[in-house]
């Protein structure tokens, strides 16, 4: 979902700015920038920011606001954590409006629903598989592939939430128009994110900074 400018109230462009920003800083603040050192390091994450940007832009839309694409949260979050990913997404959110595809008006808000409400759903499920359920299949199921879905679909009742609450559409025209199609995209953002997350343990597991094979599958 890709909030537009001239839908949303004021104020709460306001809010989200005041939330989106400090949340940002955070990430940046917090994230393990000496991974960078590496030639690999550095090829890995602008080759996220590329990849990302690209995924956002293959979408379909309804009306203005209520358009769907895949997010890769879930990928990106059980790759890099949740500081790098959100740093990730934050990126391809600006390419994408920068382009002219969102507002920058809308920025901020994008960024919560679009970017931090998924990135720590999903890092919040790892965490509590990793200390109650460290095994492969449950890492990939639950983080990755049900992960992705429900964070998706969070993000989306989030986005039709505030573009009723700000009057932009009624509930009537949302639960018509977009709200039937959600489970639509929830299966591919799982599907998505499940095999890219099992291909690169399989592959390149060096990659994947939240999975450990003496964890998740050394004595399993």
């Amino acid at each position: 979902m890709d909030l537009p400018e001239g839908l949303i109230a004021t104020p709460l462009l306001w809010a989200a700015n005041l939330l989106f920003f400090p949340v940002l800083a955070v990430a940046v603040y917090r994230a393990p920038w000496w991974r960078l050192c590496s030639r690999e390091g550095q090829h890995l994450l602008l080759g996220a920011c590329v990849f990302t940007f690209f995924l956002w832009n293959v979408k379909a839309g309804v009306t203005p606001g209520l358009s769907f694409h895949l997010l890769g949260a879930g990928l990106l979050t059980l790759m890099f954590s949740w500081e790098f990913a959100l740093i990730i997404m934050t990126v391809a959110l600006a390419g994408n409006t920068w382009l002219g595809e969102m507002a920058w008006e809308t920025f901020a808000l994008n960024g919560l629903i679009m970017v931090a409400l998924p990135v720590l759903i999903i890092y919040r499920i790892f965490i509590q598989v990793d200390r109650h359920a460290p095994n492969f299949f449950v890492y990939v199921l639950a983080c990755s592939f049900l992960g992705a879905a429900f964070s998706i679909l969070m993000a989306g009742l989030v986005g039709a939430t505030v573009l009723w609450g700000s009057g932009a559409y009624t509930f009537n025209y949302l639960s018509d128009n977009f709200l039937p199609f959600l489970p639509l995209i929830m299966v591919p953002e799982g599907a998505f994110n499940g095999m890219l997350t099992t291909l690169l343990i399989t592959y390149r597991p060096e990659w994947m900074r939240t999975f450990r094979d003496e964890r998740y599958i050394n004595g399993k």
